[in-house]
């Protein structure tokens, strides 16, 4: 019993609540209330407040070979000013432009560069209002350190995992554009460094020409005056060639002669079909090293193999190993 009459007291009260709400009293009261609130608003923006607002700083003009040393590449300035509330009001809802300080001059080994109040004054002047008024400025100067930098010029290896898809292979060398980065920093992380890599990369299964550009991997206090490479993976499909090579003789002293059985063997490799017709016998090898002779005395000899062009793979020599004999002149 209780519980019911609580809940019809409930019911009671919401219903009075809601005739009231939705009555020509409570819609006039609501009217007003917001009326006075406008004209409080707008009397409110009438009057002159103060406030403060963050301008961003940067620096142009600063040589690559010159590091700021005091980390004041990049700051803000706090602006304590006054004026109407409408014109403060139009501050806080605006994002202003970094204001920007052009720091091309000479520079020394050493040194630093300040920024006066009047160089900072006669900046903000231009982003300001005619009427506001600058109480403070924090900071009302800025000091600028810095050092001059190391320079070297360093090559750029790729840091590449590549797998190409079956029966292709590299129609020519991998090409980095630029292929060499000059670097600025302290002497002794330079005189370090041989040269420079890219991010890693990984490329599966690859059967076309791809061309992408690798970001540097970033090193700590050091400057590159590009942040990547442009490189170029040049592939197409591949056939098998065979070629017919003599048994050439290496290291033979002057007084000797040295015969092979076989005197030519068949060189079997894989090469991309578009220097199918450009590599020949006069880019290949096959030798047979009288110090290796020398060495056990073997009947017969492993061949050695040099190639001078980078466009095959695979390669196979038939046969491997050769009788000889040695002859004295």
């Amino acid at each position: 019993m209780a519980d019911n009459s609580i809940i019809r007291l409930l019911k009671y009260y919401i219903l009075k609540l809601k005739s009231f709400l939705f009555s020509k009293d409570a819609l006039s009261f609501l009217l007003f209330l917001i009326l006075a609130s406008g004209f409080w608003f707008v009397n409110a923006l009438d009057k002159e407040r103060e406030t403060e607002i963050v301008i961003p700083v940067r620096f142009d003009g600063l040589p690559q070979n010159i590091a700021i040393t005091n980390n004041n590449s990049s700051t803000n300035i706090t602006l304590k000013i006054k004026d109407q509330g409408l014109n403060l009001f139009a501050y806080t809802r605006k994002n202003f432009n970094a204001i920007t300080f052009d720091l091309g001059r000479v520079f020394y080994e050493k040194g630093e560069i300040i920024i006066t109040p009047d160089q900072i004054r006669g900046k903000i002047a231009r982003i300001l209002l005619p009427s506001t008024n600058v109480i403070e400025i924090k900071p009302d100067s800025l000091i600028i350190q810095y050092e001059k930098l190391s320079v070297k010029t360093l090559p750029i290896e790729l840091d590449a995992k590549i797998e190409l898809a079956h029966q292709y292979v590299l129609s020519d060398k991998i090409y980095l554009s630029p292929s060499e980065m000059t670097v600025f920093g302290p002497k002794r992380i330079l005189d370090a460094l041989k040269t420079i890599k890219t991010e890693p990369v990984e490329l599966n299964k690859l059967s076309d020409t791809t061309f992408l550009n690798c970001r540097l991997r970033p090193i700590q206090s050091v400057k590159f005056a590009a942040t990547e490479t442009k490189v170029s993976i040049f592939v197409e499909m591949f056939t098998e060639k065979e070629l017919q090579l003599p048994v050439s003789i290496l290291n033979c002293p002057e007084n000797l002669t040295i015969k092979t059985f076989p005197a030519f063997v068949n060189v079997k490799f894989n090469i991309g079909m578009s220097h199918f017709n450009s590599v020949s016998e006069k880019d290949m090898t096959v030798m047979l090293d009288y110090n290796d002779i020398a060495k056990d005395r073997k009947t017969k000899q492993q061949l050695k193999f040099i190639n001078t062009t980078a466009f095959i793979s695979n390669v196979r020599i038939e046969p491997q190993e050769v009788e000889y004999i040695i002859e004295i002149k």
